[in-house]
């Protein structure tokens, strides 16, 4: 890290030494690599940001190191190139959901509760519902309304769905 004297840094000088030296340390492992410049205000197409000028690489040609999406990157000097290298990056992506990997319970946290749906619930018997109920459980169903974990013999409830898709209870609703 660069050395400041307390008395003479200002609050910018800091903060671009500190980045120049985050710059620098983003290339460190890199062989052969010179520091060139450093631009505290490089426009880079979509944003004003940090960028520090090194010469390496394999014909130890210019290149710049600029920080996007928090991480640092090392992008050709040209600044079209730069500009369209930074603007692959900055793209936003589209999201994609995956089914999260299984959660392995830390011994003794009682919040976590593991169950297994084939052996530790019920399930509604109804063909039109898919509650899990405890295996002890009497009554109907708090989802659905079915009588018991089944609804009856043959599953169904007492309620009718008219054409419209409304549940009335008892009798049909024609006169």
């Amino acid at each position: 890290m660069p050395e400041l004297e307390p008395d003479d840094a200002l609050p910018f000088d800091l903060r671009d030494a500190l980045t120049r030296s985050r710059l620098e340390d983003a290339v460190a492992h890199l062989t052969g690599v010179d520091v060139v410049e450093f631009d505290q205000d490089w426009w880079d197409g979509q944003a004003h940001a940090p960028c520090l000028v090194v010469r390496g690489g394999r014909r130890h040609r210019l290149l710049r190191v600029v920080e996007a999406a928090g991480e640092a990157f090392v992008v050709p000097f040209d600044r079209r190139a730069a500009q369209r290298w930074l603007a692959e990056v900055r793209r936003p992506r589209r999201t994609e959901l995956g089914i999260p990997a299984q959660r392995t319970p830390v011994v003794g946290t009682p919040g976590d509760i593991v169950l297994d749906a084939e052996a530790d619930v019920l399930r509604c018997e109804s063909p039109t519902c898919g509650a899990l109920l405890p295996t002890e459980y009497d009554g109907a169903c708090p989802v659905c309304g079915a009588g018991g974990a089944g609804g009856g013999a043959d599953g169904a409830s007492e309620e009718k769905s008219t054409v419209t898709g409304a549940r009335t209870a008892g009798s049909s609703t024609s006169k």
